[in-house]
């Protein structure tokens, strides 16, 4: 029998994230069409919500488990704007506040205590952002624009991705402008060339953007529509605090957008809702086939992401780093400031 000694001890980095999450920020986090009136849970690392449409079509939500038994809320029922527990009945108010327990005799009191805490939230670009924090929202950093979603000539299709990493690992992912050649050799990664081209960064309040030109080597549907002299590509990657990154394409005048939010579930799964926005065959028979690309991305980056160790350090000496990785650094030097200013918890 192996000996205690010699058993291999697991990989833990210190100092990283882990299930810290940054507050005073609008977190994107679930498109707007999967709420309804019908009652839904979203974890949120670690914190279970409850999501639900009121009479007027607003988006209430609540933590998600009663405050009685700690039963899942999603599993009762929405009457107006209420939420009802289904193990013993008790009445959530959309404010959070419990007004009824069906087995209280009627002069009995509500405890003061049974009220569950109300989240804001506000719909934008066809997302659900909810505010997590403690300042007022017009303290906070705003949700970044989106123009394309609704100008004219653009298409969007839209999904969910789950990935096995933690979230601040799968944003570093998107934006990386080092990792096609090897982790989508198979599709429009170009093994023969890796090197990436010296980037400039353009910072703003809690942003990051930059820009490279390549080589296109088109893949999936971008082959039928870019046939066999491609025009070379604009590859440019964008972050906004702290869980939105946004990659642009650009061959001549065809472009799209990938729009993402990566849901922190939990240390180790992230479920990014993106929109794929695009201004060329706007036809809808082409969604499926743009959809496919998407995933068939994902799944690549996915291999890539779940073999890292955990969350990324908060300490850039933890791990070394290359010119390519400028924007990803400007990331982490962004969540450390967060940090310092008090803006996290956990």
């Amino acid at each position: 029998m192996e000996s205690v000694k010699t058993l291999k001890q697991p990989l833990v980095a210190k100092h990283h994230h882990s299930n810290q999450i940054l507050k005073n920020f609008w977190y994107g986090i679930e498109h707007s069409a999967a709420i309804s009136a019908k009652p839904k849970t979203i974890t949120f690392m670690g914190h279970e919500l409850v999501l639900y449409r009121g009479t007027q079509g607003q988006i209430i939500a609540l933590d998600g488990r009663c405050v009685h038994r700690g039963s899942e809320l999603a599993a009762g029922w929405v009457e107006n704007d209420c939420i009802y527990c289904p193990y013993h009945g008790w009445r959530y108010e959309a404010d959070g506040t419990c007004s009824h327990i069906p087995a209280n005799q009627p002069e009995v009191s509500i405890p003061i205590r049974a009220k569950l805490r109300s989240h804001q939230v506000q719909e934008k670009h066809g997302l659900v952002w909810l505010f997590w924090g403690d300042l007022p929202v017009d303290e906070s950093p705003s949700i970044p624009d989106l123009p394309e979603f609704t100008q004219a000539g653009w298409r969007t299709v839209s999904g969910s991705f789950t990935w096995d990493g933690h979230y601040s690992r799968v944003i570093a992912n998107t934006i990386d402008m080092a990792h096609a050649p090897f982790v989508h050799a198979t599709a429009f990664g170009r093994k023969e060339s890796p090197a990436v081209q010296a980037y400039k960064l353009e910072m703003s309040e809690w942003s990051a953007s930059g820009f490279i030109t390549f080589e296109t080597k088109p893949a999936y549907s971008l082959k039928l529509i870019l046939g066999n002299n491609p025009p070379n590509g604009i590859f440019r990657a964008t972050f906004y605090m702290p869980n939105v990154s946004r990659v642009d394409l650009q061959f001549g005048k065809f472009q799209f957008v990938l729009f993402m939010v990566h849901l922190p579930v939990s240390e180790m799964q992230t479920t990014t809702k993106w929109s794929h926005i695009r201004n060329f065959v706007t036809n809808p028979l082409a969604d499926s086939f743009m959809r496919q690309d998407v995933v068939k991305t994902f799944v690549q980056d996915n291999l890539a992401v779940k073999i890292q160790a955990g969350a990324a350090p908060l300490d850039l000496t933890e791990e070394v780093h290359a010119p390519a990785d400028a924007i990803e650094l400007a990331y982490r030097k962004f969540y450390a400031q967060a940090v310092q200013m008090g803006w996290s918890e956990g």
